[in-house]
């Protein structure tokens, strides 16, 4: 798809994969221009690179541009885009645009799964560093190595997230392809697991000629077809075995390839949900002939992404720790790991991300919300979703206290504050998890000085 000197406007610009779409269409050569609904971070960085941002949506924002992409998050009532079809402008889907962007590539590596997708594309963006390969990378969060979202690189490898969302990965035609795991999740769309399965089973089948990774130890994965498998059951052609926690919450295992034993890796990120992300990287090294030096040192240097299980800080002895963790799984994981490097009680702080997505799993995240030592639930971030009746912060920390009487309800930004400034004691982990406006919060707390 030739964009160079085509004007390309994006609606939902200051998302953090359309802000990377942005970035990648600038350095081919596009126009572009976009629009949100506040000023971010992504927003501000687009500014200083010369986009113009509208900071509201009106039909005027599309006038002059060849070129109209917009996210799942937005409408299809939206006054922009119903403009751009009254205009009879192209107009593309997110999935839509990185598809094309992505084609242009000799070898597009997507990373898919449940969980996992953001760390495990940032490993294996910084494997093909580490290897001299000069990637492009497209990721779904923040990874200070590449000093954002986005690197720009060769035309040889492109690197990205694969978000079944809406199906949205079913459009990308990958050379290598990786699932990492699947669970129930995003029902508002998929309504069942059945039908969530029944597109991962697609994703996997749109790879007939080039290389399908795929977790040995995932019930339903495992049953797919897959040129490359990993496991921590010794049930893949790559696995972990001899896994041993090195220090408090980061492990180290032995690497074995079909019986042969490659070397030992200390992984430099806390969880052992990481050895599954570290395998499908190795797995991708496998794939890309990289030898296994380069890789074991690519995964040790590896020192996380942004808001995944990142330690920002201790306040009077407590460790502060941001974590994206917005589903049951995620939150029991998180828990988990910052009971291992808690030394007194860990603290959980959690934001519900749609109301759909919390009323789907009220009862799951309340078991794993109340594996914390004491819970603050915050308000419920709507994102594309309208209010549900009965659904609410409230609800879940009542439900929470059904089966441990250790939540609180946060109604507003200084009940949050305060209920985090509480529980800061030392040997403390206070853990903050979510996917919403809550990480803003970072930003207004004091942390002790570094000594």
């Amino acid at each position: 798809m030739n964009i160079y000197g085509k004007r390309i406007h994006f609606i939902g610009i200051g998302g953090i994969s359309l802000s990377c779409l942005a970035k990648i269409s600038l350095n081919r050569g596009a126009i572009v221009s976009g629009s949100d609904i506040a000023v971010n971070e992504e927003t501000k960085t687009l500014e200083s690179l010369g986009v113009k941002v509208f900071y509201k949506h009106e039909a005027n924002n599309v006038l002059g541009a060849n070129i109209i992409v917009y996210s799942s998050a937005i409408s299809e009532d939206n006054i922009e885009l119903k403009n751009a079809q009254e205009l009879g402008l192209i107009i593309l889907k997110r999935a839509e645009f990185l598809a094309k962007i992505a084609s242009e590539y000799k070898t597009t590596i997507a990373i898919s799964g449940s969980h996992g997708k953001t760390t495990t594309t940032a490993m294996v963006a910084n494997l093909l560093i580490s290897a001299g390969l000069n990637p492009t990378v497209h990721l779904g969060g923040e990874y200070s190595k590449i000093g954002g979202n986005t690197l720009i690189g060769g035309n040889d490898y492109f690197v990205t997230e694969a978000c079944e969302y809406k199906d949205n990965f079913l459009y990308l035609k990958p050379q290598i392809s990786v699932c990492l795991n699947v669970c129930a999740d995003h029902l508002d769309y998929f309504k069942n697991l059945q039908n969530l399965r029944c597109s991962f089973k697609k994703f996997v089948n749109l790879n007939k000629n080039g290389i399908v990774i795929c977790n040995a130890d995932d019930e339903f994965l495992s049953k797919l077809h897959s040129n490359l498998t990993f496991s921590t059951e010794n049930r893949g052609d790559i696995c972990a075995v001899n896994v041993y926690e090195y220090i408090a919450g980061k492990f180290a295992f032995d690497v074995i390839c079909d019986g042969a034993t490659l070397g030992r890796i200390k992984l430099n990120v806390y969880g052992k949900h990481n050895i599954f992300n570290a395998l499908a990287t190795i797995c991708v090294g496998n794939a890309l002939n990289i030898n296994f030096n380069v890789i074991k040192r690519s995964l040790e240097e590896f020192s996380g992404v942004d808001r995944r299980f990142q330690e920002v800080g201790e306040i009077n002895g407590a460790k502060i720790i941001s974590d994206y963790a917005h589903h049951p799984d995620e939150i029991k994981s998180s828990i988990f790991s910052a009971k291992m490097i808690a030394k007194n009680k860990v603290i959980a702080v959690f934001q519900p991300h749609t109301y759909t997505r919390t009323q789907s799993f009220m009862g799951e995240f309340a078991k794993s919300l109340s594996l914390a030592d004491k819970v603050g639930v915050y308000k419920i971030y709507p994102a594309r979703e309208e209010k549900i009746e009965g659904v609410s912060n409230i609800t879940l920390s009542n439900e929470v206290n059904k089966i441990k009487k250790i939540s609180s309800y946060l109604n507003d930004f200084d009940e949050l504050i305060a209920f985090i400034y509480n529980h800061c004691k030392k040997g403390n982990v206070v853990l903050i998890m979510g996917a919403g406006d809550y990480v803003n919060v970072i930003n207004k707390l004091k942390f002790d000085p570094k000594a």
